[in-house]
């Protein structure tokens, strides 16, 4: 859904269904954005993000954590960790869009990665 719903605000959008496709894929292409869920099964969004910073393409791609935790200590992990953001689920698409507008203007891809 969130693919499509990028797709339909003109972003050109890549996705991968695991942790380790995710990786593959940024391996071979530099992204204005990065979007990960958290809770995701074999590698979760925090390793994601570790390997992500290894790859030459992606040390300073901006990543955005998705995740239904949005407590106070989330919040803050998230920011500890790296993170750009941290987006809580159920997903306010005008607060997402919102962000995605202060971004700098690129002509690269945005990556999702759930």
């Amino acid at each position: 859904m969130l693919h499509h719903l990028l797709e339909m605000e003109g972003a050109r959008v890549t996705s991968a269904p695991t942790g380790a496709e995710a990786l593959q894929i940024a391996a071979e292409s530099e992204f204005d954005l990065i979007i990960s869920d958290i809770s995701m099964p074999e590698m979760d969004g925090f390793e994601l993000l570790r390997r992500l910073r290894k790859i030459p393409l992606q040390q300073d791609a901006p990543v955005v954590a998705l995740t239904g935790f949005g407590r106070p200590e989330d919040t803050r992990r998230v920011a500890a960790e790296g993170f750009f953001s941290h987006v809580t689920k159920p997903l306010d698409v005008d607060q997402l869009l919102q962000m995605l507008q202060n971004l700098p203007q690129r002509q690269r891809e945005l990556g999702i990665g759930n």
